[in-house]
């Protein structure tokens, strides 16, 4: 349950980590800063609410909060944000949209079981 709980609250996290490819531009984006994730589930066993801080730098989503996960993903100047998550044999797809100083989305869990949720932030910094 400790394993599945940490995976669930990854989409939060989600959101929020990313790689851009090697060599690749980068540059600022108007949703870099700091943001506060809350998800919450909606289906399966991972009810919540989960709260995660998030970096948002060059539209590159990093998780803030040191949760040794594996997250890929990106904030897109027109505000969308899709990514996912790995720990273990969890994956977590992330989905949603950032606009002004909020967002929100979905998430949904596979590999260790099943969940489905939304998460929302606001921005903190």
């Amino acid at each position: 349950m400790t394993t599945l709980r940490l995976t669930a609250l990854a989409p939060l996290v989600f959101i929020v980590s990313s790689a851009l490819p090697a060599g690749a531009a980068q540059a600022e984006n108007r949703f870099d800063g700091s943001w506060s994730v809350e998800a919450t589930g909606s289906e399966g066993a991972c009810p919540g609410p989960y709260r995660y801080p998030i970096v948002i730098r060059d539209g590159q989503v990093d998780d803030a909060g040191g949760n040794n996960v594996d997250a890929s993903g990106r904030a897109e100047a027109d505000g969308d944000i899709n990514g996912t998550i790995r720990q273990g044999l969890a994956v977590v797809s992330v989905s949603g949209r950032l606009a002004g100083s909020a967002g929100s989305g979905q998430w949904t869990l596979s590999g260790l079981g099943s969940c489905t949720g939304k998460w929302t932030a606001r921005r903190v910094g």
